[in-house]
């Protein structure tokens, strides 16, 4: 294995901004089919103001923008999110280019990811954009973090590499060491649905908003039936019912592909509790997770989750991958390594 590059930097707000900016610039398409969606509601309100006076089309465009402007402002939202969980202000990210792997250590972990494994390496803008297979998952890294010299290398060998097989298994999990616990699966259907439900129920804070929505939507209603306050109610119910929905729409869409994305049937993922450190292999690579960096351990709804203290991301794994000597034996690891010095 001969190593091509490496570098090390620590992640600014212009690396954030880079980053962000090439995520939303791969969002044209979006962008292009709301300012569409726009333009018919304006063309529909015009429509239906002729010889109407009565300005039901005005409410019409009204609320068929604010609606568009909701879904914009949770795409870039989310963007944002993203952006700052993969790439916290402050840390430190070093990338590797070697025959075999990306070699990947950040705040999060270190990720071994094989060559087979990716595809759609491109820089575009200030930021380097990458897809995860078969999760189908993207990657986006500040370019300053890959030369031209290594990127053209990476290049070469995603294309060398695109003829293996990258489904069937997944990737071989690491021989562990002389007593370490370890736990294997192949995901199921039943699997993604459990994962599903409890990634849902567990998004309160959009449940709590859209839940208010609709107390508002059926507040408006109830007080036009019952003649205490105008018309405009009924237009104000209808408004709020629809920014509930797509609120509920827009999350379970969000959660499905997510869950689908990670979880592909028929792969398999690989928990192994060494001394050092979480060490976790499935379809999007290999990664290994420090004990100081974990923390939060709960078991719910079928679900393990851990809080990921410096991406400020939470893992989520199936349940049964979890026993409970490895759940007890990993909450023991996690409470040792935060009571130890970290200085």
């Amino acid at each position: 294995m001969t190593d091509l590059e490496r570098r090390t930097i620590t992640i600014g707000r212009d690396d954030q901004r880079a980053v962000l900016r090439g995520r939303l610039r791969q969002q044209r398409v979006v962008f292009a089919l709301l300012a569409v969606v726009v333009a018919l509601m304006v063309i529909v309100g015009a429509l239906s103001t002729v010889g109407r006076p009565s300005g039901g089309g005005v409410a019409l465009v009204v609320s068929g923008c604010a609606g568009v402007a909701v879904v914009l402002a949770l795409l870039v939202w989310s963007q944002i999110a993203l952006t700052r969980r993969q790439l916290p202000l402050g840390s430190e990210f070093s990338l590797q280019v070697t025959d075999d792997t990306l070699d990947l250590d950040g705040p999060g972990g270190s990720d071994r990811i094989r060559w087979r494994q990716l595809s759609n390496l491109r820089r575009v803008g200030g930021g380097i954009y990458l897809t995860i297979t078969p999760s189908r998952a993207q990657l986006g890294l500040p370019g300053r973090l890959l030369g031209e010299s290594a990127l053209a290398r990476a290049a070469e060998l995603i294309a060398a590499s695109a003829g293996t097989d990258t489904v069937e298994h997944g990737f071989p999990a690491s021989a562990p060491v002389a007593g370490a616990l370890a736990s294997s699966i192949t995901f199921t259907v039943e699997d993604q649905r459990i994962v599903r439900t409890a990634l849902i129920l567990g998004s309160r804070t959009i449940l709590a908003i859209a839940g208010g929505l609709g107390l508002i939507a059926v507040g408006c209603v109830i007080g036009a039936a019952a003649g205490l306050g105008s018309s405009r109610m009924l237009e104000v119910s209808a408004m709020a019912a629809a920014l509930a929905l797509l609120l509920l729409v827009v999350l379970v869409v969000t959660v499905h592909h997510s869950v689908r994305r990670s979880l592909v049937v028929g792969t398999a993922q690989t928990l192994v509790v060494t001394t050092g450190a979480l060490e976790l292999t499935g379809p999007g690579g290999e990664t290994r997770f420090a004990w100081n960096q974990l923390s939060d351990l709960r078991r719910r709804r079928g679900v393990v989750t851990v809080r990921s203290v410096s991406s400020k991301t939470t893992l989520a794994f199936v349940g049964r991958l979890v026993g409970d000597d490895m759940f007890a034996e990993i909450a023991q690891r996690i409470e040792a390594a935060g009571a130890a010095p970290t200085g």
